[in-house]
Parts: C-alpha cells; structure tokens; sequence
C-alpha cells in the first residue's frame, strides 16, 4: 500500500499540501458544472424558450438528416457536402447549451428518415425554403428569448442561414455541384 507521510516538523510543507488539497477539491467543485453528465441549471427557463431550444435542435437534426440523404443520393455535392457540416457544429451548440441548462437532449429521429426528390435541383430548392424557414424560426425565437447566451445562438444561426446558407442554395438551383466554398 502507498501511503503518504508529511514531515512532522517541516510547516510549510504542510501549508503546501494543504493548499494543493483545497485546489484540486475546489477544482472539481468548479468543474463539475461543465461536465454535461453533471451539468446544473444556471437559469430556470419558461416552457415556451425550452420548447424553443427544442425545435431549433430539431431543425438542425431534420437539415443534417436531409443533407446526408442528398449526399448519398447524388454523391457529395455542394452545397450539401459542407453545409452538413455546419449542421454537425450547430446541434453540437445545443448540445453543450442543453447541458448548460440542465436540460435533456432530445433524440435524433431523422437520421434515415427523410425523402429526397428526385433532382438535385429540387433538393436545392427544398434547402433554399428551409433556409427561409430557419430565418424566420430564429426571428419568432429573438422576439421572446431573454437569455443573453440563447439569444447569441439565435441570432448567429439566423445569421448563417441568412447569409451562408440561403445563398449557397440559390446559386445550387442555377448551377448545380458547381462548388461553393466553405460554409460555418
């Protein structure tokens, strides 16, 4: 058996494990709250932001769902092939905001469960209305949600599928897998 033995006579050895004691028990007190195992709710949230924060996490499950289905119907086209990817960071966002929260995620139901058409150039058109969908999702969300944090994610998802995503789709109809850059 190890056993550790402080010197009788030596104080400030005894200081130092003293102190290197408190931090690591204060450190796993501090830390424990990122943990999203252990995650606490910092703030009480109404129903109608949780549900909020459910729909948006839906939203990006039902768009990865669909990108993935696209991508294994015609290959890995753009604008598909990187806004997945986008999609994979955005429901990591939830994930770590739901821990925060000490909310439960809910489970992916739509992974293998969507229909894709038969063009690519109606999958783009099906991505350009989601985009408008998600804008205004995110708007209706922004008129309510008070938390600063939430409010943050609304607004920077709003913006990407403003911005990032909605164009992407656009030229998707007019020039098919013509390849479109990165995406967020």
């Amino acid at each position: 058996m190890n056993t550790c033995k402080l010197p009788k006579n030596n104080p400030s050895t005894v200081v130092k494990w003293v102190v290197a004691a408190i931090l690591i028990i204060s450190n796993g007190i501090v830390f424990s709250g990122f943990s999203p195992v252990k995650a606490m709710p910092q703030t009480s949230l109404d129903s109608k932001t949780q549900q909020a924060m459910i729909d948006a996490i839906n939203d990006e499950y039902r768009a990865r769902a669909f990108y993935n289905a696209v991508m294994e119907k015609f290959g890995s086209v753009r604008p598909f092939s990187n806004i997945v990817q986008s999609e994979n960071n955005h429901v990591n966002l939830w994930v770590n905001i739901f821990a925060k929260y000490g909310m439960a995620v809910p489970t992916d139901s739509f992974a293998g469960n969507v229909e894709v058409p038969d063009t690519l150039k109606a999958a783009c058109q099906m991505g350009v209305e989601a985009e408008i969908d998600n804008v205004e999702m995110y708007d209706r969300f922004l008129g309510f949600v008070t938390q600063p944090d939430l409010k943050a994610a609304f607004a920077q998802l709003r913006q990407v599928s403003q911005e990032r995503h909605l164009p992407a789709f656009e030229r998707c109809q007019t020039q098919p897998n013509r390849g479109q850059g990165g995406f967020f």
